[in-house]
């Protein structure tokens, strides 16, 4: 019963307990809609204290205040574990404390002013006088009006636990001057002159007239054509219709928008660029104790061919193995038996890899890169350097003081027993009897007569599983690449650029 099966648990059980788990790792941002979600499917005091704590690192300070307070007023309900007991009483500590914080604003009116209305973000606020609480780091803007008085606003940000008073002074508004009115000119009536009295004539009379005598009408026969009317206007063409010797023009169709063509790929590429390894301590401490981080710089050619979404590359790259004095030592071996090591070895490297191309974008700009690569190493130049080590604080000829200490103290030995005292360091009787300023370490092919088989790598596998890297192509034939992996000669790190053939 101690893990209770999904479809058991309550509503809200499953996101309360991972926004609990996030607010204690301290990842708010995921925690608050997590738990805002719980709390809204059921209120539990074990998940409404946490997301106050939330808000408090957030800044909000008055919503965690809201939730502190609402839990502390609750009392022990069937069903609240002891976990919810403990977040009732930690509310109570935690609202106190809260409250202290929390920063208040004063808005004091010099004098009474008639129909006065403070509004703090766009809200009024009924009696500005007495404290208001807000959030610090919050810009507000205070606005207060009046009647007969000009309007004024004020911005300001509160810090933690400050009380701020305002004293409200406002200016009366200035009386308003009504522009004079011009006197309106009336025109007194004019007078027309008096009409004459116009002289009437009597009728005249006319004599009689005699009777004239009428003919009668003669018939004209009907006429044929109609006489010719009034010459008409010629009609102009209506719009969009040709005119009298004009041709129609035929309407233009605008081809459909298409998209661009796709960025042209190219299947060969040269490129090259910096390649580095970076051997960390704790691989010589897979073989022995001692050792120390080492960057292998270097720098490769390559050529590559696009194989579908793949592509193949063929590389040859140099490497140079420079490692300063190190000390040294076979795991199991006595302390006696440190040496310091010393290398200056050059390589050339070839070796084919695989990439997978996986395009971020439709052109192909940037891509994400995934592979593996095999090859082998050359080591054409350079020594590998082994010197027998004594313990740097000895005090020579004192045979008591050659102890174990830290053995990136250690001195070279000059010879058997040289410094005095070191014979148990310095000597002839170990496999490294011979290990002395000036002995260059054979290579791996060889065993001297008497000794044991040399460490210096002459042919050796160069391997890179798995490789990942991104590319980006801002120009149709230049890309650049950066890739990282783990490699047989430590982890592998290159930036480069191609360019297509």
């Amino acid at each position: 019963m101690l893990f209770t099966h999904p479809a058991l648990a309550a509503p809200g059980d499953k996101e309360a307990n991972q926004g609990i788990n996030a607010a204690r790792g301290g990842f708010c941002k995921r925690a608050i809609p997590l738990l805002e979600s719980a709390e809204s499917q059921r209120h539990r005091p074990s998940s409404a204290v946490p997301l106050a704590d939330c808000y408090v690192r957030q800044g909000e300070l008055l919503k965690a205040s809201e939730i502190y307070h609402s839990v502390a007023s609750e009392k022990k309900k069937p069903g609240y574990t002891a976990r919810d007991v403990a977040a009732i009483t930690s509310a109570k500590k935690k609202a106190a404390q809260i409250d202290a914080r929390i920063p208040t604003l004063v808005v004091k009116p010099v004098e009474p002013y008639e129909g006065l209305v403070v509004e703090i973000n766009g809200d009024a606020i009924g009696d500005p006088s007495t404290p208001h609480r807000f959030d610090p780091g919050v810009p507000l803007v205070v606005v207060a009006r009046a009647d007969g008085h000009e309007e004024t606003s004020q911005k300001i940000t509160l810090k933690e636990k400050q009380r701020r008073e305002i004293k409200l002074r406002l200016k009366p508004k200035p009386p308003e001057k009504k522009p004079p009115q011009k006197p309106v000119a009336t025109k007194a009536p004019e007078k027309k002159p008096p009409q004459k009295p116009v002289a009437t004539k009597a009728p005249e009379k006319k004599p009689p007239q005699k009777p004239v005598a009428t003919k009668t009408p003669e018939k004209k026969p009907p006429a044929t054509e109609a006489p010719p009317g009034p010459p008409r206007r010629a009609e102009a063409p209506a719009e969009g219709k040709p005119g009298a010797g004009e041709v129609a023009e035929r309407p233009v169709e605008m081809p459909e928008p298409t998209s661009p063509p796709r960025r042209k790929q190219r299947d060969v590429w040269l490129g090259a660029g910096f390649q580095g390894f970076f051997i960390p301590q704790i691989a010589f401490q897979l073989l022995g104790e001692g050792g120390r981080d080492v960057l292998v710089p270097g720098g490769d050619i390559a050529l590559s061919t696009r194989l579908g979404r793949f592509d193949l590359v063929f590389s040859v790259a140099y490497a140079r193995f420079w490692m300063p004095e190190t000390p040294f030592k076979p795991k199991g071996h006595p302390d006696t038996d440190y040496e310091i090591v010393e290398s200056d070895l050059q390589a050339l490297q070839a070796g084919a890899r695989l990439v997978w191309n996986v395009p971020l974008d439709r052109d192909e700009v940037f891509a994400f890169r995934l592979g593996a690569g095999l090859g082998v190493g050359w080591t054409f130049l350079g020594d590998l350097r082994r010197t027998q080590a004594y313990p740097g604080d000895a005090v020579p000829g004192d045979p008591s003081t050659f102890v174990p200490g830290d053995p990136y103290r250690y001195k070279k030995c000059r010879a058997p027993n040289d410094p005095a005292g070191s014979f148990r360091y310095c000597n002839q009787l170990d496999y490294d009897a011979d290990h002395y300023p000036g002995y260059v370490e054979p290579s791996w092919f060889t065993r001297p007569k008497g000794r044991p088989q040399g460490l210096k790598p002459v042919v050796y596998p160069w391997l890179v599983l798995p490789e990942i890297g991104l590319a980006l192509r801002p120009w149709d034939r230049v890309a650049f690449d950066l890739r990282v992996g783990a490699s047989v000669t430590g982890v592998l790190g290159g930036l480069g650029f191609r360019v297509a053939l």
